[in-house]
C-alpha cells in the first residue's frame, strides 16, 4: 500500500486506487502523512485543515476523521499506524510509502549519480521521479497546509525537470530536448534557468541566431512581468553565444586507444595508424639520447568535487584528436580557489591520450622563491632521457632542445602556479601532439589558450559535496542546515571548505554547529581556517607580498567599505586620485587575483580576502592635506560618504525638484571629475548601482563608536536623499540601516540625524500599514526634529502622523496634524507639498463628517494645481472633491468630478489614482440605484488592485464596494466572498475597517441563499 499525494490524493494497493473520503478528511491525512513520525496536536491539525475559519465543532469532526483514517490505514495491509499521543496524533509510515518521499529519494540518488559523473543513471532516476506526478499535488484538498505543500511539491517537480534538462545537456542530447525546452519556456516564462538550457541546446546544434532570439524573449518577458533584467548567469551565457564561444559546443567522442610504437627492425615501415598519427621521433644523435617515459603527475585528489563544466571544457580541449595546434589550456583564479586540484583531475582524465608521458612542475609563482624556467627545463630534459652533460647552458638552447625532443611525441605537461608569461613560454611544447595545462592566479594574456577556465568559488551543492566526502555523508546529512551555514562561513572558497571539513573530520566530538559558531566571528575566522599545514591566510599572504606600496595601501584601505562592491568613482574619492588612476590601480589588483571585477567599473573582495585585508595593519602614510584621504581609519568612511552624499543629493533634486528638504541637505558641490547626471534615468541607475554600498556604509557609521556628529549626520542625509528612490531599491534594507543609525544618533545626542533616521523608519512602516510601528517612529522623528529645528522633516512627520490618525479613524486628530504640517509648508514656501497636505486635511474632514468644510478646500487646491499643470495633483484633488460631494449627497456633481478625474488620471498614466476614482464612483452609482454600472466600475478597480503589491487598503475598499453592489444585484454568495476577502486584508493590516467588513459579512450571512 502506498499513499499518493502527487495528484488527487489516494491510497494505492497494487494497481487499485481508493479514495480517502471528503476533502477535509484528505487534508487531515495529508498533514499526518507528510510529517510522518511527528506528533501533531489537535490545534495544529485544525489549523492545517481549516486555517482560521475552523467551525466550532472542529475537534469533534477531526476526531471522526481520525477514527475513519485509523480503520483505513492500520488494517493488515495498511501502510502505517495512526496512534493517539497526548492531545494529538502520530502517523508512523514505512520509508518511501508516500510517493512524495519516493520522489525526493530518487532526486537525491540522481544528485549523487551526477556528482560521480554517471549522467545516464542520474537522468533515468530523475525521469522515474518525475513520472510519479499524475496531476496537481493534493488536488482539491483545502486548508493552509495542503496549499503550502501543493506549492512546494509543484516547485519540486519543476526543479527535477530542470535538473533532467541539465543532465540531458551533459549527455549531449541537445537536439532531442529542444522541443521540450521550447514548450517549457512558453508554459513557464519566468523560470530564467530554463532559457539558459534552451540557448545552450540551440547553440550546440548550430542555431546561434535562435539561441540569441531566446535571450531576447527572456529579457522582454522578465522586464514586462517582473520589471527586472536577466541575471548575471544568463547575461554571461548571452555574451558567450554572441562571441561564438567554442566551449559551449558539445564534447567530441573520446580519443581512440593510443597507436602502438613501430616495431624494431627492418620490417617497420613508416608511422602506423594513418595520417593523424604522430611521426616517429626525429633522429637526434642516435644512441646518445635514449627517450624516457616520465610519469610526474602528482596523485589525483580522491575527494575531488564539483567543477563538472570546467572539467569538461578542459578535457575536451586536451582530448581533441584532430587539432591543428598544440593544446594549451589554462586555469586562473585567486589563491585557494582550487586551480591545482582541477588541473590535476583534468590531467589524470586525459593522460592515456599521451602515452609518451607526463611532466609536472610547481613554478611557485605566488611565492618569493619562484622557479627559474631554465631550472625547470633542465629537470624536464633529464626526465626525458637527456644526460646532464648534454643539457645546454642557455635558456633559449634548453627550450629549443626541449621542443626537439618532444617533436612527434605525445606528452602532457602541467605547469602549476605560474607567475607570469615569461616564466611559462620557454616551457611550452611546439608539437601539435603535445599539450599543456597551466595554472596561475592571473590570466596569462600572452599565452594563447585552446581553453581557459576562470575559477570562482564553489556553488552550495559543490561545497557540501566536498564536506560530505571528507567528513562522511551520514554525519553531514543529519545536520544539513548547519552544514550549509558552514560552507557559507567559508565563503565557498574550496581551500577554506577543505580545511573546515578536515578539522571537523578529525574531531568526532564536535558537531557541525560547533565549528560554524567558531567561524562566526570574522576577526577569528582566518585563524580557525588552518589545519595540518594548510592555512587560508598564508595563501592570501603570498599574493599580498607581491603588491607594490600603492597597491597594498589601496588593498587595505578599501577593504572595510567596499561591500558588496565599489565603483571606480567611489574608489577614486576614497583613494584621493582621479578615476583613471584608480581604475589602473584596481585593475592591477584584479590581475594580482586580490580583487574581482564582476562587471566593468565595479570591484569587490572575496569575503575571506576582505577579512584578511581588514586584519592587516593600516599602511603608514604621511598626514594628508585637508580634503585628501589620509591614514586615519575613519577617513575612508568620511571620503566615501562625502562622495556618495554629493551624488545622492544631485539625484534627489532631479527626482523631487523644489522639495524643501533640498535646503536641509548639504550642497552637492559638483566636481570636474563628477559631471552632473544628464537626466533622471541616469540618476536612477546610479542610485540602484550604489545602493548596497551606501547602506553598508551607513551601518558602518552606526556601529562605529568613534564616529563623530558630522559623520552621523551625513549618513542620515544620505538615507534621506536615497529615500526619494524608494520604488527602485529594496527599501527594507534602508530601513534596517536607518533603525541602526537612529539608535546610534540618539546615543550620540545628534537630534538631526536621529529625527531623519526615525522618519525613514516611520514612513516605511506607514507604507506597509504597520500603524503601531509607524506611529512610534514618527513621533520620535517629530520630537527629535523639533529639538533640532529641522523644519522640512518636521513638516513630513506631521503629515505622516495625520495619515496614521486617519487610518485609525481619529479624524479630528488627523486634521490637527495636517494643519500643523500645512503651516510649516507655507513657511518653507513648499507650494506643491502645501497643496497635497491641504487635500489630506480635506479628506480627514470628509471622513470625520465635516464634508462641508472640506469642499471649499478641495476647490482652492484644485484651482492652484490646474495653474501648476500638475496633472497627478489635479486627479487627486478631483477624486477628493468627489468624495466630499458624495458625503453631501450631491451625487450628480460627485459623478462629474470622478469622471473628470478618470480622464485626467488616464492621460497622466496615473493608474492607481484612476482605479481609486473607479471604486469611489462605483459607490456613488450604487447609492443612486445604477447597480450594473456600479458593478462594472468596482470590478475594474478590484482587478487593478489585485495586480499591484502594497495597495491592500485600497483593494479592501474596492472589495467592500463591490460586495455591496453584488448584494444590491441579488448575488449574495459572491458578495459574501468579496466581503470576506476585504475583511482579511483589513485584519492583516490592523485597520478599523475590519469592523465594517465584519458588519457586512454578518448582514450577508442572514441572507437566506447564503
Amino acid at each position: 500500500m502506498k499513499i499518493l499525494v502527487l495528484g488527487a490524493m489516494a491510497i494505492q494497493e497494487g494497481e487499485v486506487q481508493s479514495r480517502i473520503g471528503p476533502p477535509q478528511q484528505q487534508a487531515t491525512l495529508a498533514a499526518l502523512a507528510l510529517r510522518p513520525g511527528h506528533v501533531l496536536s489537535l490545534s495544529e491539525l485544525i489549523t492545517s485543515v481549516w486555517g482560521e475559519d475552523a467551525p466550532e465543532s472542529a475537534i469533534r469532526i477531526l476526531r471522526t476523521y481520525v477514527w475513519r483514517l485509523r480503520k483505513l490505514l492500520t488494517g493488515d495491509d495498511g501502510p502505517g499506524h495512526l496512534t493517539s499521543v497526548g492531545n494529538g496524533y502520530r502517523l508512523t509510515l514505512p520509508p518511501l510509502s508516500v510517493d512524495a518521499f519516493r520522489a525526493e529519494h530518487l532526486a537525491a540518488q540522481a544528485a549523487r549519480a551526477r556528482e560521480a559523473g554517471r549522467y545516464d543513471e542520474g537522468a533515468a532516476l530523475l525521469c522515474e521521479a518525475i513520472s510519479l506526478w499524475w496531476g496537481e499535488p493534493l488536488a482539491g484538498i483545502p486548508g493552509p497546509f495542503a496549499a503550502g505543500e501543493r506549492t512546494r511539491l509543484t516547485e519540486l517537480r519543476l526543479n527535477l525537470l530542470e535538473e533532467r534538462f541539465s543532465l540531458d545537456l551533459l549527455r549531449g542530447l541537445h537536439g532531442r530536448i529542444i522541443p521540450e525546452l521550447t514548450a517549457f519556456t512558453r508554459e513557464l516564462p519566468l523560470r530564467e534557468r530554463t532559457y539558459g538550457f534552451l540557448m545552450r541546446a540551440l547553440y550546440a546544434v548550430g542555431r546561434q541566431a535562435d539561441a540569441l532570439d531566446v535571450y531576447g524573449r527572456a529579457r522582454t518577458v522578465l522586464a514586462q512581468e517582473l520589471g527586472i533584467d536577466p541575471g548575471p548567469e544568463l547575461r554571461d551565457l548571452h555574451e558567450r553565444v554572441l562571441s561564438g564561444d567554442p566551449a559551449l559546443l558539445p564534447a567530441l567522442p573520446p580519443l581512440a586507444a593510443p597507436v602502438p610504437a613501430p616495431a624494431a627492425g627492418p620490417a617497420a615501415q613508416g608511422p602506423p595508424g594513418g595520417p593523424d598519427s604522430p611521426a616517429p621521433a626525429p633522429a637526434v644523435t642516435p644512441g646518445r639520447y635514449a627517450f624516457s617515459r616520465p610519469a610526474q603527475l602528482p596523485p589525483d585528489t580522491p575527494d575531488f568535487s564539483g567543477r563538472a563544466e570546467a572539467l569538461a571544457t578542459l578535457c575536451q580541449a586536451l582530448g581533441e584528436p584532430h587539432r591543428a595546434a598544440t593544446a594549451l589550456t589554462s586555469i586562473s583564479g585567486m589563491g585557494g580557489i582550487g586551480k591545482s586540484t582541477l588541473a590535476l583531475r583534468a590531467a589524470h582524465r586525459v593522460k592515456d591520450a599521451y602515452p609518451d608521458g607526463q611532466l609536472y612542475a610547481d613554478l611557485r609563482g605566488a611565492g618569493e622563491d619562484r622557479v627559474d624556467p631554465g631550472t625547470v627545463l633542465a629537470s624536464f630534459l633529464s626526465a626525458l632521457g637527456i644526460a646532464r652533460a648534454d643539457i645546454p647552458r642557455s635558456l633559449d638552447d634548453r627550450a629549443r632542445l626541449f621542443r626537439t625532443v618532444l617533436d612527434g611525441r605525445r606528452v602532457l605537461i602541467m605547469l602549476d602556479n605560474a607567475r607570469d608569461t615569461r616564466q611559462v613560454k620557454p616551457l611550452l611544447p611546439g608539437t601539435v601532439h603535445c599539450a599543456a595545462v597551466v595554472t596561475s592566479r592571473a590570466r596569462l594574456a600572452d599565452v594563447p589558450s585552446s581553453a581557459h577556465v576562470q575559477l570562482t568559488g564553489f556553488g552550495t551543492d559543490e561545497a557540501l559535496s566536498l564536506v560530505r566526502r571528507i567528513v562522511g555523508a551520514q554525519r553531514i546529512d543529519r545536520h544539513e542546515p548547519a552544514a550549509s551555514a558552514l560552507v557559507t562561513a567559508c565563503a565557498f572558497l574550496p581551500l577554506a571548505v577543505r580545511i573546515a571539513a578536515t578539522r571537523l573530520a578529525s574531531r568526532p566530538g564536535w558537531t557541525v554547529g560547533d565549528l560554524v559558531e567558531r567561524l562566526a566571528d570574522e576577526r577569528r575566522r582566518l585563524t580557525e581556517l588552518q589545519s595540518d599545514g594548510l592555512a587560508v591566510a598564508a595563501v592570501f599572504e603570498l599574493g599580498r607580498r607581491h603588491l607594490t606600496d600603492r597597491q597594498a595601501q589601496a588593498f587595505r584601505r578599501l577593504a572595510p567599505i567596499a561591500w558588496p562592491s565599489i565603483a571606480t568613482a567611489a574608489a577614486a574619492a576614497v583613494l584621493g586620485t582621479c578615476e583613471e588612476e584608480a581604475e589602473s590601480l584596481l585593475e592591477s589588483l584584479v590581475d594580482a587575483a586580490m580583487l574581482e571585477s564582476p562587471v566593468p567599473g565595479r570591484y569587490r573582495y572575496h569575503d575571506l580576502v576582505r577579512d584578511f585585508a581588514r586584519q592587516l595593519p593600516a599602511p603608514e602614510t604621511p598626514r594628508a592635506p585637508r580634503g585628501r584621504p589620509g591614514g586615519d581609519p575613519h577617513d575612508a568612511k568620511r571620503h566615501l560618504l562625502d562622495h556618495l552624499l554629493r551624488r545622492a543629493v544631485q539625484a534627489f533634486r532631479l527626482m523631487i525638484p523644489g522639495d524643501p528638504v533640498h535646503s536641509m541637505l548639504p550642497a552637492d558641490r559638483p566636481r570636474p571629475e563628477e559631471p552632473p547626471f544628464r537626466d533622471l534615468t541616469e540618476a536612477r541607475a546610479w542610485v540602484v548601482g550604489e545602493f548596497d554600498c551606501a547602506v553598508h556604509l551607513v551601518h558602518l557609521v552606526a556601529r562605529d563608536p568613534a564616529a563623530d556628529e558630522p559623520l552621523t549626520t551625513a549618513a542620515a542625509d544620505l538615507l534621506v536623499a536615497l529615500g526619494a528612490y524608494g520604488q527602485d531599491v529594496p527599501y527594507a534594507q534602508m530601513v534596517t540601516a536607518a533603525e541602526a543609525l537612529a539608535e546610534a544618533a540618539a546615543a550620540r545626542g545628534d537630534d538631526r540625524a536621529a529625527g531623519r533616521a526615525h522618519f525613514i523608519c516611520g514612513n516605511a512602516a506607514l507604507q506597509a500599514t504597520r500603524l503601531t510601528r509607524a506611529g512610534r517612529h514618527t513621533r520620535l522623528a517629530a520630537a527629535a526634529s523639533r529639538r533640532a529645528g529641522d523644519q522640512a522633516i518636521l513638516q513630513q512627520t506631521y503629515n505622516d502622523l495625520g495619515v496614521i490618525a486617519q487610518y485609525e479613524q481619529r479624524y479630528g486628530e488627523a486634521a490637527d496634524h495636517f494643519d500643523r504640517a500645512l503651516a510649516i509648508a507655507a513657511d518653507l514656501g513648499h507650494r506643491s507639498g502645501e497643496l497635497i497636505i491641504m487635500l489630506n486635511a480635506a479628506l480627514a474632514r470628509i471622513r470625520g463628517g465635516r464634508a462641508h468644510e472640506a469642499l471649499p478646500v478641495c476647490d482652492r487646491a484644485l484651482e492652484a494645481l490646474r495653474a501648476m499643470a500638475d496633472h497627478n495633483g489635479v486627479a487627486h484633488a478631483l477624486c477628493t472633491r468627489g468624495q466630499a460631494l458624495h458625503e453631501l449627497a450631491r451625487y450628480t456633481e460627485a459623478l462629474s468630478s470622478y469622471e473628470e478625474c478618470l480622464a485626467v488620471a488616464g492621460a497622466a498614466h496615473a493608474l492607481g489614482q484612476q482605479a481609486q476614482a473607479r471604486y469611489r464612483r462605483a459607490e456613488t452609482l450604487r447609492v443612486t440605484g445604477r447597480t450594473d454600472e456600479a458593478l462594472a466600475a468596482a470590478e475594474q478597480a478590484v482587478a487593478y488592485f489585485r495586480s499591484v503589491p502594497d495597495r491592500h487598503r485600497d483593494r479592501g475598499y474596492a472589495l467592500l464596494i463591490h460586495s455591496a453592489a453584488l448584494r444590491d444585484a441579488a448575488r449574495p454568495e459572491q458578495a459574501l466572498a468579496q466581503a470576506r476577502e476585504a475583511h482579511e486584508l483589513f485584519r492583516r493590516a490592523g485597520l478599523p475597517e475590519t469592523a465594517v467588513a465584519q458588519e457586512l459579512i454578518d448582514t450577508l450571512r442572514l441572507t437566506p441563499s447564503c
